[in-house]
């Protein structure tokens, strides 16, 4: 049996840890640490990193349970708009959006049929039997503890722990986000845990980059949390994002009202200098607004767009549009009422 180098290489700091362990039980007086570098402990700042980038991603179905929260097992069955869907899979969530486009309703409506299961972001299932049980899970949510959708592992790849009560070395291989959290979860203080390097991250832009050892992978997360959360948006980051390229509608709902459908033919185009254009793509008409921003006393981020008086652009002005979230291709607006709820919601989406 052929043994690679690297192999030897990831192997060998664990055996020179497990012999230096097994020496300090001898010698009373010979104090061995290991390398805090190359070790993933549970209250390290890597682990917490790690389980943020692994943690259950509740924004990919929010054309059903509008929440980032969380996410509904699947299969479950939707009526939409009158039409009822079995959605098996990911893919589905486009037969409910071709439904809503399709339908010149002035609501498009979604039903969930209950009871359904929840998958909350530490992967824990929740089962729900109602609308007022989903929304009171959604209502409690804390958006500190989101996933951080901007970054991801490239799966497989390896870590190595030593067991120090059995003294056996176990090699562990995660293929996904939920293998890698819960063993991050359940991480003991008393095992010593390896990553077999190197590894590969994965950006929003589809970008990646090879990692080699565990303070870089520490830097390139933290580097990039800016972009993820919301709290860490500023003023700069919003304009550089919104300049660069053309836009569309992703999403516009006014209050229960999802109007998505009205702005399908249009193109936005926002200007370092204030200035929007926007191109009516199934007339060729031009329309030009204004856009800025004000960062508020608590560090928020409000964008005020105008659109001029004409429609369906007109609803779409606002001068207290909340930046809830600012990412490589889409900034996520919304608007919330006196209890924090979104009340009205503007995405867009860089073509």
């Amino acid at each position: 049996m052929n043994t690679s180098k690297s192999n030897i290489l990831f192997f060998l700091p664990l055996v020179v840890m497990m012999i230096a362990l097994s020496s300090c039980r001898n010698e009373s007086d010979l104090i061995v640490e290991a390398d805090e570098n190359q070790v993933i402990k549970p209250d390290s700042k890597i682990a917490s990193l790690m389980s943020k980038v692994s943690m259950n991603d509740g924004s990919i179905d929010n054309i059903i349970d509008n929440s980032t929260c969380f996410t509904v097992k699947l299969p479950i069955t939707v009526i939409a708009n009158g039409s009822e869907v079995l959605v098996s899979s990911v893919a589905d969530f486009q037969v409910i959006e071709d439904i809503f486009m399709e339908f010149d309703n002035d609501i498009d409506e979604l039903e969930i049929i209950y009871p359904v299961t929840l998958i909350l972001m530490d992967y824990t299932e929740i089962s729900v039997e109602n609308e007022t049980e989903l929304e009171n899970i959604n209502n409690s949510c804390s958006p500190t503890d989101e996933n951080l959708e901007c970054i991801d592992f490239k799966y497989p790849f390896s870590v190595s722990v030593f067991d120090s009560e059995s003294e056996l070395i176990q090699v562990l291989s995660f293929n996904n986000d939920k293998e890698l959290f819960l063993f991050l979860k359940n991480l003991k203080e008393e095992d010593i845990t390896s990553i077999k390097f190197p590894i590969t991250v994965i950006f929003s832009d589809d970008t990646e980059i090879i990692v080699n050892d565990i303070d870089n992978l520490q830097q390139i997360i933290e580097d990039t949390i800016d972009d993820c959360n919301d709290g860490d948006t500023t003023t700069d980051l919003f304009a550089q994002t919104i300049i660069n390229g053309s836009w569309e509608v992703q999403k516009y709902k006014d209050n229960q009202s999802n109007e998505t459908k009205n702005y399908k033919d249009f193109i936005f185009t926002f200007l370092e200098n204030g200035s929007i254009s926007v191109e009516n793509t199934s007339t060729n008409e031009i329309t030009t607004g204004s856009w800025s921003t004000i960062t508020l006393a608590d560090g928020t981020i409000n964008a005020n767009l105008d659109f001029g008086t004409q429609p369906p652009l007109d609803k779409l002005n606002k001068s207290n549009w909340n930046v809830k979230k600012v990412q490589d291709n889409r900034i996520m607006l919304d608007e919330k009422d006196n209890d924090g709820i979104s009340k009205d919601e503007l995405f867009f989406k860089k073509l």
